[in-house]
């Protein structure tokens, strides 16, 4: 924990056996990387990326073992990921995986005596993931009586509670800020790399963030118009939601109009729910102004 705690965005030194955190990758100038969870456990920290990030991660933090006690194994071969529906409570009980009762804000793990079981961080509730070890498979299966997700299905649930996709929505360069990510950032922890960029954007103003997007018919992805104007993108649509990156110039709740492929929908702007905001931090122009003010008192 010490050694992923010097790397990455969230603070998860002292992070309990059995509590998930998000955390992000940056690179030197605070664009993400990769997006990550990081579940403790009794033994070992358990990582998790969107599939297709395994291999640069593991070399980035591969490189930057040094003297550090820590081993690094890439467990994407040895696991399945199944995405199940159901109550977690039940779906851990039906696994025989310990059940802590968390607050309403935190997402849990526990091991099971075939793999690992974790809750989605809100607003993904009424989803757990279970990693199968290989060979242990059917005795799970047999286990779970709550409903396993498709990917089709999964897609609708991320896209309709809001929830980014790395490869989809922020693959782009962006910043945390701009991803709507705070939650996966700790504003007061020591040294991380890309640490002094989110500073600085703590400070200034935003140009996009990602927003969530409701449409009055079926969602379709696309570039984002707004009073005419050129807007942002729906980067993921599913339904009646889309996910995309946003001008802040566009209000919340504003209504704005996407295009693709000569079609047209109407859609209104939201929050991405779930997510939060850094804490309050003065510009280098308002804090001259408050120095200039105190030098005239």
């Amino acid at each position: 924990m010490w050694f992923l705690d010097q790397l990455i965005t969230n603070q998860v030194l002292e992070l309990e056996p059995g509590k998930c955190s998000d955390g992000l990758l940056l690179t030197p100038k605070g664009r993400i990387l990769a997006m990550m969870r990081v579940m403790s456990t009794p033994a070992d920290a358990f990582v998790d990326f969107e599939p297709g990030e395994q291999e640069d991660v593991y070399e980035f933090f591969s490189r930057r073992v040094f003297a550090t006690k820590v081993a690094i194994n890439d467990l994407s071969a040895d696991y399945q990921l199944w995405r199940v529906f159901g109550e977690p409570e039940e779906v851990f009980g039906a696994l025989g995986a310990a059940w802590t009762h968390p607050a309403e804000t935190e997402a849990v793990n526990a091991e099971f005596d075939g793999g690992y079981a974790a809750t989605l961080p809100p607003p993904m509730t009424g989803c757990v993931d279970v990693w199968v070890r290989s060979g242990a498979a059917a005795t799970a299966g047999a286990r779970l009586e709550a409903k396993q997700v498709s990917a089709e299905e999964y897609e609708a649930l991320r896209v309709g509670r809001g929830l980014p996709s790395f490869a989809q929505d922020l693959a782009g360069g962006y910043l945390p800020q701009e991803g709507a990510l705070e939650r996966a950032v700790h504003f007061k922890k020591g040294c991380y790399l890309g640490q002094e960029a989110v500073a600085m954007a703590q400070r200034g103003k935003l140009k996009k963030r990602l927003r969530h997007l409701e449409f009055s018919g079926d969602a379709l992805a696309g570039a984002i118009e707004f009073e005419g104007q050129p807007a942002g993108a729906v980067t993921s649509a599913s339904g009646k939601h889309g996910i995309g990156m946003v001008k802040t110039v566009v209000p919340v709740d504003a209504q704005v109009t996407v295009n693709a492929d000569g079609s047209s929908a109407k859609a209104v702007v939201r929050k991405l729910p779930g997510t939060v905001e850094g804490p309050s931090v003065p510009s280098a122009r308002e804090l001259r102004e408050r120095l200039r003010g105190a030098a005239k008192q």
